[in-house]
């Protein structure tokens, strides 16, 4: 069950400019911020725009919870399409399966805005404000992970192109480019909706305990995220995340990036910069919520091999998670897209069909190595060591679990003299217990298991399917979480 946040000790302030006469100091949040009780091992998705499986009917939804042990998904059922039976219906497979949706609330309604797609007047924002209740509502709040605030606003995501990264404000010229202030403004409103008049309940009201995660970017766009988070503080609004979308195949922001694709740890150190920033402008410091990271691979400048976007799963999921800012992770995204550019349709972890590109297809090396992972460390409670380094310990259930990112034959023999089962993160290559032979996995991201466990790790039957594993006679079971979601639109923007 997530943890409780309450907003205490809020002021009402006038809403319209700045304040004046003497200087005051600025308001720090009061609220210390709760991180959900297990760490979010997710996925994003686009559950609405898809049939069964031709081999066997399961949902790619299904595939995602049973068979690759994501424990959540994030998707939407944005702002224009929710009276559509068919968006919010997608999403009730999440209770069949006992999990949880990162749920985006997003994009413009025309029946509502005037002039554009961000709500920038308390008319519209009450508008969005009412359709954020009516899908919490209908997925139920006990079925959420969070509430996201908008996919990527800085990008100007749902204005179909009509302005790009960098533009002015359409809607309100004293603004930042991206619109940082209204984006603050429309947050307050959601969750404060009494200081601009708007009698409905909030937020926190309609879905009590879900973690409300903010700050729409892609990337790291540093003056941005000032901006929003700086106003939060101001205002004292609290809030319980911020989010980022830390991708490095080409210069997006992040330290480290250039025309060509950086690797997971360029990415997370890029999580830990922005958690700096984030809480140099807050006040305080705020889980990270990365609701989508990935590399494609196509064969072009900004792509990589089906091998390297496993090992950068991997290795990013890992280092991420060993900042200790990292709250829980969506890989972007469970099925390759249907897009005319090659380069936005290749960040699967699963194929479409190519007989039905309505339809799942087979799974690529980078799903195959998030259920190892997910296998690997369910029921692990952090990962801790350096994120710059290659070995990492893990707090399991049942004992202390190892990471070596790059294993060498040394690390491994010693592993097996010490009565540790080695399993190959990257999921090609079978458990390997006392006796085994170590040469395959020798350079590979292995998992080093609890003392006691080398006898008793039987070789998975099928890479492809994930599967609870008998380690030191004890059944560590992924916790199945289900998820369906309208995605409404295809995103045009490319991530680099």
């Amino acid at each position: 069950m997530l943890g409780l946040l309450v907003a205490v000790g809020c002021t009402v302030v006038p809403v319209a400019g700045p304040a004046t006469g003497a200087a005051q100091a600025p308001q720090v949040p009061t609220v210390e911020p709760v991180w959900p009780e297990q760490f979010l091992m997710g996925i994003a998705s686009h559950l609405g725009n898809s049939r069964p499986r031709a081999s066997d009917g399961k949902r790619d939804g299904e595939i995602a919870l049973t068979e690759l042990g994501a424990t959540t998904l994030r998707d939407e059922a944005g702002w224009a399409d929710i009276d559509h039976p068919g968006w919010a219906d997608a999403l009730q497979i999440v209770p069949q399966h006992g999990g949880t949706i990162m749920l985006l609330l997003d994009y413009g309604n025309p029946n509502y805005l005037e002039g554009g797609a961000f709500p920038d007047t308390p008319e519209e924002r009450q508008a969005f404000l009412e359709y954020a209740l009516t899908l919490v509502a209908k997925v139920g709040p006990e079925n959420l992970a969070g509430l996201e605030v908008w996919n990527e606003w800085s990008n100007y995501l749902g204005w179909h192109g009509a302005y790009r990264w960098g533009d002015p404000c359409p809607v309100d010229p004293s603004d930042a480019p991206g619109c940082p202030r209204v984006y603050a403004q429309l947050v307050e409103s959601l969750l404060y909706p009494e200081r601009e008049g708007l009698d409905l309940p909030s937020l926190r009201e309609a879905a009590p305990g879900v973690p409300v995660v903010v700050n729409a970017v892609s990337a790291r766009d540093a003056p941005w995220t000032e901006t929003v988070m700086s106003q939060l503080r101001d205002r004292d609004v609290q809030v319980d995340g911020a989010v980022l979308h830390p991708y490095v195949s080409g210069e997006n922001g992040c330290p480290g990036t250039s025309s060509t694709p950086a690797g997971a740890q360029v990415a997370a150190a890029c999580v830990r910069l922005v958690a700096d920033e984030v809480a140099a402008a807050y006040g305080q410091r705020l889980p990270i919520y990365v609701t989508e990271v990935g590399w494609s691979s196509y064969d072009g400048p900004h792509g990589v091999s089906e091998d390297v976007q496993a090992r950068n799963l991997v290795e990013f999921y890992v280092r991420a998670r060993a900042t200790g800012d990292v709250a829980g992770i969506w890989w972007y995204d469970l099925v390759e897209d249907r897009n005319d550019d090659p380069g936005e349709v290749h960040f699967g972890l699963i194929r479409r069909d190519p007989s039905d590109p309505m339809r799942p297809g087979e799974t690529k090396p980078a799903g195959h190595a998030y259920a190892a992972l997910a296998r690997f460390w369910a029921g692990c409670a952090e990962v801790d060591g350096m994120y710059q380094e290659n070995r990492f310990t893990l707090p399991c259930a049942d004992g202390q679990r190892q990471i070596v990112l790059d294993a060498t034959r040394a690390d491994l023999e010693t592993a097996l003299a010490d009565d540790l089962a080695l399993v190959d993160l990257l999921g090609a290559v079978p458990d390997v217990g006392t006796g085994g032979d170590v040469t395959r996995l020798v350079g590979r991201p292995v998992g080093l298991g609890v003392p006691g466990s080398a006898q008793a790790v039987p070789a998975p039957s099928a890479p492809s399917v994930w599967q609870p594993v008998t380690i030191a006679a004890v059944v560590v079971a992924v916790v199945l979480v289900g998820l369906v979601g309208g995605y409404v639109r295809r995103r045009t923007r490319r991530r680099w």
